[in-house]
């Protein structure tokens, strides 16, 4: 796992675990919706296999991750997540958007193979 924020469109890695990163702990039976809830943050968007987006809630009482208005949990590779966070400028938020429609239109292909494969298996 690492942390990332986004600096001029680029990442710039910050940290390895976001429980040090961010100051909170992650409590036993959490998952990680849970655990971005008590930063503030909720659900925004599931591309289900490559990212969750998370976006702050209008709440400002929350003290962890000041200045972020999103957060990407990523699932990049065997199950591990990465987490992207971005403060509230949009072209930081458009450059790891653009990084991650790779990542989108990979899964989707890799779908539509495995379901080929599935139903040309039938068939045989």
């Amino acid at each position: 796992m690492a942390v990332y924020t986004v600096e001029n469109g680029q990442l710039k890695r910050v940290g390895e675990q976001m429980e040090e990163y961010s100051g909170q702990q992650w409590e036993d039976g959490w998952d990680g919706d849970v655990y971005l809830k008590s930063m503030g943050f909720h659900l925004w968007d599931d591309a289900k296999d490559v990212y969750r987006h998370y976006q702050r809630s209008t709440e400002t009482s929350f003290k962890q991750l000041p200045g972020v208005l999103h957060v990407f949990d990523v699932q990049a590779h065997d199950g591990v997540i990465d987490y992207i966070l971005v403060s509230d400028h949009l072209p930081d938020y458009l450059a790891v958007i653009a990084m991650l429609e790779p990542m989108c239109n990979r899964n989707a292909a890799l779908k539509m193979e495995v379901e080929a494969e599935r139903r040309s298996g039938r068939r045989n």
